[in-house]
């Protein structure tokens, strides 16, 4: 069973089934959380501030996915050469793979090629303008997403984006992938919980560094956890072998006054626990910590890691009705159909489909406004779980906390299924 869920803050707990239908002989329910709120007229094509949409509406070009009534714009860089191309047409066939599933939705997907260059994006953000697009989904690079969006904003068309750059977020472009500040969130509210109360930390000199810097000093100081010293070091290709080893050196200095070490970049998480080890900071003392980048073998595999703890998004899930959902169970059933496995962001492009058709079916007029879009209480998706868009653009996605022994990785803490679990 596929399960989408819409909770109301008012009457949360009333649940109704929107479609059910066959998929190859399996039955497949959609299903959402009733509204409490009543519709009332917006104004502007994506329901937002922006301009009237215009009187005449272009016929749809290039691909089109589903016959419904109100049109949905998919960027995605279908073209491009490499990782880029292949997640474009992953992204398009988990659109479809929606559509079949929620055959009743009353959607119709036109699918934008944003190709290699990113200047593309803003000429197929324009074109689904004219074409009618009420909400556009995608595109996947940061500076794609920005082109877009200095387009869609004005006629006050929602976004919801792939990119993990909050920086792209703004009013009416919601990203849906996870990011690295809801990484840091997650592991530094567990580990505050667990008692943890003074951290070092090994940061990347990068924009990634910088970003994950920041969400670390503002949890640490939301969260009661004091920072001792956050060391630095250079990484491209893989990072400088000696600025990790004088950031251990400078951690030891202060081991019997910490009692946790964040290392958020996975390349050097292996490296910078072995070089600590070997400074006197080992794993017997010192909880270390992890990001998203950790969920990996090369990383659970380390003897020095054992009983580390990192944030991610569990590949099985249990729905509120109990039935089983995640990546790993959309995963199968995309590979049954297009015969390859695809790429994490594929599931997000899935739900932000079943979240529009969930949203047209439910919200009338409505549909796509902000309040909508940023309800607190959030959403439950097939692929990824809850999650929730804030008023900014950037949004909550629930994590698990995944602790390494032996040689592999289980969950301690489960991923939240409701905004009361989220952190605050």
């Amino acid at each position: 069973m596929i399960g989408f869920f819409r909770s109301s803050p008012l009457v949360r707990p009333h649940m109704r089934s929107l479609v059910k239908h066959a998929v190859s002989g399996t039955v497949v329910g959609v299903t959402a959380l009733l509204a409490a709120c009543n519709p009332t007229t917006l104004s502007g094509p994506g329901y937002g501030t922006g301009t009237s949409q215009p009187l005449t509406i272009a016929e749809p070009t290039g691909e089109v996915l589903g016959s419904g009534s109100v049109r949905v714009a998919l960027l995605a860089p279908i073209s491009a050469q490499g990782i880029f191309g292949q997640s474009g047409q992953a992204l398009r066939n988990a659109a479809a793979m929606a559509l079949q599933d929620y055959s009743s939705a009353d959607l119709q997907v036109i699918v934008k090629d944003v190709g290699q260059n990113t200047s593309e994006a803003s000429q197929q953000a324009s074109k689904a303008l004219a074409e009618g697009a009420q909400l556009v989904i995608g595109p996947l690079r940061s500076d794609a997403v920005k082109r877009a969006g200095m387009v869609l904003k004005p006629a006050g068309v929602p976004m919801i984006a792939f990119t993990t750059d909050t920086g792209a977020a703004a009013q009416g472009v919601y990203l849906i992938n996870f990011s690295p500040e809801n990484d840091v969130e997650r592991i530094i509210s567990y580990a505050a919980s667990q008692g943890k109360r003074s951290i070092a930390a090994i940061v990347p000199q990068t924009p990634y560094g910088n970003i994950v810097e920041a969400a670390l000093r503002q949890n640490a100081a939301r969260y009661g956890v004091r920072v001792m010293t956050i060391e630095n070091y250079k990484s491209g290709n893989q990072p400088d072998p000696f600025g990790l080893q004088n950031a251990a050196e400078q951690i030891a200095k202060l081991k019997d006054q910490i009692d946790a070490v964040f290392v958020p970049e996975a390349a050097a998480a292996v490296s910078a626990a072995q070089l600590l080890a070997g400074q006197g900071v080992r794993n017997k003392s010192v909880t270390f910590l992890g990001t998203g980048q950790w969920d990996q073998p090369t990383i659970t595999r380390e003897p020095m890691l054992d009983g580390a703890w990192y944030p991610a998004p569990p590949r099985v899930l249990r729905n509120l009705d109990g039935r089983t959902i995640g990546f790993d169970s959309f995963a199968r059933r995309y590979a049954a159909q297009f015969g390859s496995e695809p790429p994490r962001v594929a599931s997000l492009a899935y739900d932000s489909v079943i979240l529009a058709a969930a949203l047209v079916a439910q919200a009338g007029e409505r549909r796509f406004a902000a309040d909508t879009l940023t309800d607190p209480n959030g959403f439950i998706g097939f692929g990824d779980g809850f999650f929730r868009f804030r008023r900014d653009g950037t949004s909550q996605r629930s994590l698990a906390i995944m602790q390494i022994s032996k040689g592999s990785s289980s969950i301690v803490s489960d991923a939240p299924m409701s905004a009361a679990g989220l952190p605050k």
